[in-house]
């Protein structure tokens, strides 16, 4: 029997302890979980029952890990109670610091990358994208770093740590700041831990769009830590991803596409208007056999796509007047990259080899010029 706190139901002070379980249980019956302080999870036995409910650092370096407890500089007491002479407290002071040097964080830039992927997105991410985050943010370990300087040019160009090369390159890809840099590889690796590891789709193109970051910014942060982690996979460094399949992935791109098209023309179409092109819209995607990687259209980004189809089903109703450039900028394109990419789809069915094709341009009313207008005149803005 213990005594610990009291009991919510009766109010009671006596229990039964299961350490095993991590439970107590009340005279009344009541079972509940056992309390946790300061001194259950900072204790200082080396063995014993206590030692289960010590705290373990999840974020520590494997093979690495420090104790959970530091000394105090500031003591002014030994074990027992008693008042350390002045010689005592130096020599305790002393020692303190220097336990405490010999626990400092080694990568602390890991610890703030894992804390900003947690506010960004949640903790379910952030703790499937640890292997990600460390191998961004932490330096190969000395025996890794050997191996490193004896491999070709090419990959040992490619085991840099990533967060060095990400915040040295020149000013508009790199981050404006400590805070902007975190944020941009956040968001590759939110990005890469749905592509890889099966997590939440990410809507990128909104939370650029939030967190003030680049096009260029973010894909330069994606290759980089892209190429570093295959690079420790290959290396048998890391742990190699379970690649999403690819019409599992295409089919999130498209809903992440769709969802920002329409945020983006829902100021410009009333809700009656939009429903008229979202079914239009829905029956093109349907006909051309898309989100799927067996379409003829499948070597094309899905964003891209999306923007044509978006644009002819606005054609088709004749809403597409002055509207190719808001819908390229949803989905990161520019307006003559999405009409180029139209243009290709439209040979390949005149040619015979797209036939299904030829749905998104049933509609001869002149968009051409419109769009061609709509191209130079965002030409001039940039």
């Amino acid at each position: 029997m213990k005594k610990e706190k009291k009991c919510e139901d009766c109010g009671g002070t006596d229990f039964e302890i299961d350490h095993a379980r991590g439970e107590r249980v009340c005279s009344c019956g009541l079972v509940s979980d056992i309390p946790m302080d300061d001194a259950h999870t900072n204790s200082n036995a080396a063995l014993g029952d206590s030692r289960t409910h010590e705290v373990v650092d999840p974020l520590a370096k494997a093979g690495d890990q420090r104790s959970s407890t530091r000394m105090s500089p500031y003591d002014k007491y030994d074990a027992h109670g008693k008042t350390l002479s002045p010689e005592q407290r130096k020599r305790a002071r002393r020692r303190a610091w220097a336990d405490r040097n010999s626990q400092r964080e080694t990568d602390p830039m890991f610890r703030q990358l894992v804390s900003t992927i947690r506010e960004i997105f949640s903790e379910d991410i952030a703790k499937a994208a640890v292997l990600l985050a460390s191998a961004t943010a932490r330096k190969l370990t000395p025996l890794q770093e050997s191996k490193r300087r004896t491999l070709p040019p090419g990959e040992k160009a490619l085991l840099k740590c990533p967060k060095t090369s990400i915040t040295r390159k020149p000013d508009g890809i790199k981050g404006s700041s400590d805070r902007q840099n975190l944020l941009i590889m956040a968001l590759a690796i939110g990005v890469l831990a749905h592509e890889w590891f099966r997590t939440a789709p990410i809507n990128r193109q909104m939370l650029m769009e939030r967190y003030n970051i680049t096009e260029a910014q973010f894909k330069n942060a994606k290759a980089t830590i892209a190429k570093h982690y295959k690079a420790r996979v290959r290396q048998g460094w890391s742990s190699p991803p379970a690649l999403l399949h690819r019409a599992a992935l295409r089919a999130d791109q498209l809903d992440m596409a769709v969802e920002n098209l329409i945020q983006a023309l829902s100021t410009r179409l009333s809700d009656e208007r939009m429903d008229a092109v979202l079914d239009v819209f829905w029956n093109m995607l349907t006909h051309i056999g898309e989100p799927s990687p067996d379409a003829v259209t499948s070597n094309v980004p899905v964003n891209m796509i999306a923007a044509c189809v978006m644009f002819a089903a606005l054609d088709s109703l004749g809403l597409a007047h002055q509207n190719l450039a808001c819908i390229a900028r949803a989905v990161s394109l520019s307006g003559a990259g999405v009409k180029s990419r139209l243009q290709v789809i439209k040979d390949l069915v005149e040619s015979g080899l797209f036939a299904k094709g030829s749905i998104l341009f049933k509609n001869k009313s002149g968009t051409d010029e419109d769009a061609a207008e709509e191209v130079q005149e965002e030409g001039a803005e940039e």
